[in-house]
């Protein structure tokens, strides 16, 4: 049977230069940044950016 590596964030087959982070292997740099991230309640990643404000119209 041949199995094929899988990146452990996104599961794209590893190319030829694989990252690896303690047990975990991934395609490449970007993948292995992504997977150290939090993530919010809703599965988003954190995020750099202030929230945008909504201004309400003057009356």
């Amino acid at each position: 049977m041949n199995t094929k590596q899988r990146c452990d964030n996104c599961g794209e087959e590893l190319g030829a230069n694989p990252v690896q982070r303690g047990e975990r292997v991934y395609c490449c740099e970007a993948c292995a940044f992504e997977a150290q991230r939090s993530a919010d309640c809703g599965g988003r990643p954190d995020s750099t950016t202030a929230p945008s404000v909504v201004e309400q119209p003057e009356k």
